[in-house]
């Protein structure tokens, strides 16, 4: 009879039962390496203002601009709420952040692209983008009529369709990623796993890759070098092995 004993069953739903073992925990919590969110990196540039994303590609030409920006971003224990898939305005908002109006500005210094006399130049559609190459740097620019005068820049890629979730013109440096709701992005940077948040993210350093998105509803697991993401569906138990810490 104490088969059908509701109270004398073990792991049914019932993860606090005085009748399970001590030993069998039923939360990572207390674990090494225990997180109770992943590190996402936010998005640099706002997928719904196209000139951000060429902006951003144009500013990171400097290697240094990487460098004030990830100093300038707050600690992941900021409590600062942003809009999903929104950079920070603190950091990316030329009218709020002095680091970005300061890079902004010394990038349009490098830029060799200039807006196009009458029917001369090269049109870019509305929700594209066009790249093109100066000193081995790669430039960007978004709707408009462009000319380059430089004789040391040339065009590499033209109208790419912004409506895509990997952007990496061959023969480049530049790496655009689109992250949609419910799914997170993986990267190495300088071999470095990295993962991404919901929105936009624009690289020009060349030693970036691109793992892969993945959504958080189709996979139970997902890895992406020392970060371990789980799901444990309702009914359902998952078995890992983990150190406690003492």
């Amino acid at each position: 009879q104490e088969l059908f004993d509701y109270e004398s069953l073990k792991l049914v739903d019932k993860p606090d039962s005085p009748r399970n073992a001590g030993l069998l925990h039923q939360t990572l919590k207390g674990c090494e390496g225990y997180l109770e969110k992943l590190p996402l990196r936010g998005p640099n540039v706002d997928l719904q203002k196209a000139p951000t994303i060429s902006d951003m590609l144009n500013i990171l030409t400097d290697p240094e601009a990487a460098v004030a920006f990830a100093q300038a971003e707050p600690s992941s224990m900021s409590t600062e709420v942003v809009e999903e898939g929104k950079p920070l305005p603190a950091v990316y908002d030329p009218e709020q952040s002095q680091v970005m109006k300061k890079h902004l500005k010394a990038a349009k210094g490098r830029i060799s692209h200039m807006k196009a006399p009458g029917i001369l130049g090269h049109i870019v559609l509305p929700g594209c983008i066009s790249f093109y190459v100066k000193d081995g740097k790669t430039y960007a620019v978004t709707e408009g009529r462009w000319m380059l005068p430089n004789p040391k820049a040339q065009w590499v890629s033209r109208q790419i369709s912004l409506d895509q979730d990997t952007i990496q013109p061959h023969g480049t440096q530049a790496l655009i990623i689109r992250v949609p709701p419910g799914s997170v992005g993986r990267i190495l940077d300088r071999g470095t796993p990295v993962l991404l948040d919901v929105g936009m993210h624009v690289f020009n350093s060349g030693v970036v890759v691109n793992v892969g998105t993945v959504k958080y509803a189709l996979n139970e697991q997902i890895f992406h070098g020392p970060y371990n993401y789980i799901r444990v569906p309702r009914g359902k138990f998952g078995k890992v092995w983990a150190e406690v810490k003492n």
